[in-house]
């Protein structure tokens, strides 16, 4: 009888959640089909373009689906780069009096940020305004603020503006309590993905190491927010160090912000600038509206330079959005080398790495490419470390952002023991019959012997050797040095370029142009594609719906929910490195912004 109740509860629930899902697909193809049928959204005159960018990929539409599942939204999110190209297109567009930003906080990590933050700069070369407000700034926002030409708060707001920290959780306590004890092999002094699972603490080498590339990285910030706010950069840290900004009449006092309002008082404030009457209704149009009715999508077509997006943790086999799986990109390297219409590509990657195998075998797609006389050159985004540099480091040219976060020559491999849980613990034990020596070796429930640390440690080396082959052949810069440099070290981009490990500091738009030079092509003569191409957000939801992955979108997201988004990026890492098949090349951390 409990069987048979089990089955008939587990046949209800699964009605119901078929049920359901045929629910949304139902909601979403009439939202798809109404939509489909009306205009494309307009833009009238004397109208404000808000920009409210929670979420900024690299690749338009390139985000999980579980991201998008708390409101089933099917609008595609716009990249960072279609994001800078709206802005240039609003610069000169008669009916866009200004821009709007008003958002608590802004997604898509320090470098993305600055990018967009330098295309509102030059907004406002045109005599259009930016105006910023916020009942509370978190600190990115507030960054992205500063580009504006005034800053207000909300009464009793606070601006979190507290400079830039790293923090790195702990586990190997939990572990130890839990019986589960992580054999972990480690090539490089600076690798450091492995800490949380060998130390209770960051050692030396990656406090000195994190604290040189944050260091840097908060130097561009207090130098951005101080020309931005006209203050000298020394009061700037000051108020960063006496936490002016949670001080609303410090917050004004010390420019921080430009006064406190209300949201009746902001709106009043924009139509004085609109030159609208008070009874007259405030046009705003937003990034996705405004991008969807006035902007064409790259895709290329005739003579082209393919830019190849790469952006989230690198992954074996197949990978959903947000992620870079083997499969998909060998395939798109290998298509864009036999397409005649492409004379060059430029992969722009944002990653912090993952899978070694998968980083080779992407490294070699990139080199047939070279091989066919196809110019490839890297632009790097946020993020180019451990095996986001590898698929780097044979380009033809090398460019980085002056805040990119790169190098991470390091590997890692990770074992674990589960022989104390589960003896210990939970009382199982494992008894073994073998007709061949190994035959039960690299068992999860008992400890690893000799033979096979010695096996994980020459492995782990040897993918370390390779890695270290693929940057001295691909720079161009003798092992010794390249050994030197390695040892799993990350660095900004300022310090890449000193060390040569990249070419020149640029951003995607000077890595298309080098390309095109290298194609020996007029970049004014050619178009631009941007690859892979994305499904539209009902392609995808369908697709989620109708597979396993639903389940885990809808699990993720109000798992969010539920944690917040720092607690959430503390479990994405552990997720991310149980998950973790094989040999690492991978840097995970979380930086405080």
């Amino acid at each position: 009888m409990p069987n048979f109740l089990k089955i008939i509860f587990g046949s209800c629930i699964g009605t119901l959640f078929a049920l359901g899902a045929l629910i949304l697909i139902f909601t979403a193809t009439i939202k798809s089909i109404a939509g489909s049928a009306e205009q494309k959204p307009s833009v009238s005159a004397n109208s404000i373009l808000r920009l409210d960018l929670t979420t900024v990929p690299e690749l338009t539409g390139n985000v999980d689906q579980s991201s998008g599942f708390a409101g089933f939204e099917l609008d595609e999110v716009v990249g960072v780069h279609d994001v800078v190209r709206t802005i240039k297109r609003a610069k000169n567009d008669n009916d866009i009096k200004g821009i709007y930003l008003s958002a608590m906080t802004q997604g898509g990590g320090f470098t993305k940020l600055r990018i967009i933050r330098e295309a509102l700069e030059d907004f406002k070369t045109s005599g259009k305004f930016v105006v910023s407000y916020s009942a509370n700034y978190m600190q990115n926002a507030y960054y992205l603020a500063t580009a504006a030409d005034e800053i207000y708060l909300g009464p009793l707001g606070v601006v979190d503006f507290r400079g830039l920290g790293a923090q790195l959780a702990f586990y190997k306590e939990l572990m130890d309590r839990a019986g589960v004890k992580m054999e972990i092999f480690y090539a490089g002094k600076f690798k450091s993905a492995t800490e949380p699972y060998r130390r209770t603490d960051m050692s030396p080498e990656n406090k000195q190491q994190t604290r040189e590339f944050l260091g840097d990285m908060w130097d561009f910030m207090a130098e951005d927010v101080a020309a931005g706010r006209e203050l000298p950069v020394a009061e700037v840290r000051r108020l960063v160090n006496t936490l002016g900004g949670w001080r609303g009449d410090e917050a004004v006092s010390g420019k921080l912000v430009d006064g406190i309002r209300r949201t009746s008082e902001v709106d009043n404030r924009l139509h004085e600038l609109v030159g609208l009457d008070l009874d007259e209704k405030l046009n705003f149009v937003s990034l996705g509206n405004y991008w969807e009715a006035r902007m064409k999508k790259l895709t290329g077509g005739g003579d082209e330079i393919a830019v190849l997006i790469a952006e989230g943790t690198i992954v074996d086999g197949d990978a959903p959005n947000g992620s870079i799986g083997d499969t998909d990109y060998v395939k798109e390297l290998q298509k864009l080398t036999y397409d005649d219409d492409v004379k060059a590509v430029v992969l722009r990657v944002n990653s912090g790495g993952g899978s070694a195998a998968s980083s080779e075998n992407i490294w070699y797609a990139a080199e047939q490419l070279k091989a066919a006389g196809k110019p490839f050159v890297v632009s790097m985004g946020s993020v180019a470390a451990s095996g986001g540099y590898y698929i780097a480091a044979g380009a033809d040219s090398l460019f980085a952002e002056p805040s990119t976060i790169t190098g991470s020559i390091g590997v890692f491999s990770m074992f674990p023991n589960l022989q104390g849980l589960m003896e210990d613990k939970i009382g199982v034990t494992f008894d073994t019959v073998n007709v061949t020596k190994h035959a039960n070796s690299f068992s999860t429930f008992h400890n690893l012997g000799d033979e096979e640390r010695a096996v994980l440690t020459e492995r782990t080396v040897n993918i370390y050797e390779t890695f270290m082959e693929r940057v001295s052949e691909g720079r161009g810069i003798p092992m010794e040095k390249v050994r030197e440099l390695a040892q799993g070290r990350v660095y900004s981009g300022v310090r890449a370029l000193e060390l040569g490990l990249v070419d020149r500091l640029t951003g995607l738009d000077g890595a298309i142009a080098a390309a095109a030079k290298l194609a020996n092509v007029e970049v004014e003569d050619v178009s631009v594609g941007h690859y892979p191409k994305m499904k539209t957000p009902l392609e995808e939801l369908l697709s989620e719906l109708l597979g396993d992955e639903f389940s885990k979108g809808f699990g993720a997201q109000a798992l969010r929910e539920q944690l917040g988004d720092e607690a959430y990026e503390q479990f994405e890492l552990i997720r991310t490195m149980s998950q973790a098949k094989g040999p690492q090349a991978l840097m995970p951390l979380t930086v405080t912004f």
